[in-house]
């Protein structure tokens, strides 16, 4: 009797995990030489390579973290930009029977995991290389695919979510509908409350004729530097949102690895590049920023509430909510 999946090591688990996505591959076309363990970050990821020497990445998605729809909507967009553009996305492979994602389970294994096979992106993560040319060359990118999610027309059944709040997946609201947020500190308690209510307000200002499909997680560690050309990668969270908040996940993302300094450097490097091809969209970065932090809090409060909000706190993500709201306007 396999051992229970808790109980295994992280090794035990990607081996476990390893056996349904060796299964997996069995569902396609391709004679398999290799399937080797890549990493492990919420997904589990495996390098595959052909016998005809072809590389490609194989994700196993971690049950709950995204939807069956979301991960068609993923593969429904990147699809369209392996047609239309020259961006360089990856590309997923359909199963022999026509399948984008493979839903999977097996003994000695939790729930459901879902399997999606794409094309291995070459080059080296952007972040090695946050130059202020590079971060144009993400500006442009990041234009291109607003471009192209505006003129998108999605097929019949893609994903209906829109990212307009800081929650917008139908995750449960754990800090302000659980009341959680009443066992806070009365700074950090009045710090949650004002930032929400600015956000709320934020996301309620955006131009609606601005919405389109987006990438959602653009930033240095999605991105590929690849002969000095840059190219997407983690399409997962591909949702119905706005081009303001688009540009605002990957820009914290860039303020907390680089400093507040550097960061406003690269930011005007990056809006350079982005305005070759479209005007800078209306709205407060920093307050839909802000709204990135709340959903972290909200995140990890949902995981192991208690704890891990004493030591999010210890970590300065607290201290980072009431500090980032004094950068933005009222």
């Amino acid at each position: 009797m396999a051992r229970d999946f808790a109980s295994l090591t992280r090794i035990g688990r990607i081996r476990r995990i390893g056996q349904l996505a060796s299964a997996a591959l069995s569902e396609y076309d391709m004679r398999v030489r290799s399937l080797r363990f890549h990493s492990f970050a919420t997904n589990l990821l495996y390098r595959v390579r052909s016998d005809t020497g072809e590389r490609f990445m194989m994700r196993m998605a971690y049950p709950g973290w995204r939807t069956l729809e979301d991960l068609c909507a993923e593969a429904a967009w990147l699809d369209a930009l392996h047609g239309d553009t020259d961006i360089g996305a990856p590309l997923v492979i359909r199963s022999s029977d026509g399948r984008s994602v493979l839903p999977l389970s097996g003994p000695g294994v939790p729930e459901t995991w879902h399997a999606t096979l794409m094309t291995w992106v070459d080059g080296r993560l952007l972040a090695h290389h946050l130059t202020c040319a590079n971060l144009e060359r993400m500006g442009e990118l990041s234009a291109r695919l607003h471009l192209h999610g505006k003129a998108w027309k999605p097929p019949c059944g893609f994903s209906t979510k829109r990212f307009e709040a800081f929650l917008s997946r139908g995750e449960p609201d754990v800090i302000f509908g659980d009341g959680l947020i009443q066992t806070f500190h009365d700074d950090d308690r009045q710090a949650f409350l004002l930032a929400r209510e600015w956000v709320e307000r934020e996301f309620g200002n955006l131009d609606r004729s601005d919405l389109r499909v987006i990438h959602c997680d653009l930033w240095h560690e999605n991105i590929k530097l690849d002969g000095g050309r840059l190219r997407p990668f983690d399409f997962e969270d591909t949702i119905w949102g706005y081009r303001l908040h688009d540009i605002a996940m990957g820009m914290l993302d860039l303020l907390e690895t680089v400093g507040a300094a550097r960061y406003e450097e690269l930011l005007v490097s990056f809006r350079s590049g982005y305005e070759r091809l479209l005007d800078w969209p209306k709205g407060d970065l920093g307050v839909l920023q802000l709204g990135r932090l709340l959903w972290i809090a909200n995140y990890v409060a949902r995981v192991a509430p208690r704890e891990s909000l004493r030591s999010l706190s210890e970590r300065g993500r607290f201290p980072a909510v009431r500090t980032h709201r004094r950068g933005v306007s009222a």
